[in-house]
């Protein structure tokens, strides 16, 4: 199923208006960056997430994932009840144990069939973050999870515009090497 335009536009609209108005005008340009974090090992689970690799796919588990490192990012969101402190990995981390570090862009796509491609650069550039939990809980698919895209919020020209907002993925379920190029 190919989403429509519309809830994703929204969303761009949102989260762009949302992004303007909750960061001070004097923030540093690299914005926050996550931080290592230390949180008790989630419990056994089965695969949540596939990552199309040169050697075939690799499901990960959530407990494999956050074994990669964890990091914190506190983000506030339009929505008072999506804004908190984000656990998880970066981006970075999870396509180097699959062996993309560097393919030019990955294409990453959520259980409701929206997919996103994210170019080498963002994960370069940015510490782009793969959440695993929201203030230390794991996420269920109703609050967007097992997992979701997180970019730091920051007064970045290009971070603010609607095309970036279009690659906040959530209920990620799989990530590939992209056919085409950026999105």
């Amino acid at each position: 199923m190919i989403p429509t335009l519309s809830r994703r536009g929204l969303l761009a609209a949102v989260l762009t208006a949302a992004t303007a108005a909750v960061l001070p005008a004097a923030a540093d340009e690299a914005g926050p960056r996550p931080l290592p974090v230390t949180l008790p090992p989630l419990p056994p689970g089965p695969p949540v997430l596939t990552v199309e690799g040169p050697s075939g796919p690799r499901s990960f588990t959530l407990a494999q994932l956050e074994a990669l490192g964890l990091y914190a990012l506190t983000v506030d969101l339009v929505w008072a009840d999506e804004g908190g402190t984000y656990q998880g990995v970066l981006l970075a981390d999870v396509l180097a144990a699959a062996g993309l570090a560097e393919v030019p862009a990955v294409d990453v796509e959520g259980l409701d069939g929206y997919r996103a491609t994210i170019p080498h650069d963002d994960w370069r550039r940015w510490p782009v973050l793969i959440a695993t939990r929201r203030d230390g809980a794991a996420m269920a698919v109703r609050d967007k999870g097992p997992l979701r895209i997180l970019y730091p919020l920051t007064p970045d020209e290009v971070l603010a515009s609607p095309k970036m907002d279009l690659r906040w993925v959530w209920m990620i379920a799989r990530i590939a090497p992209a056919a085409g190029g950026p999105s």
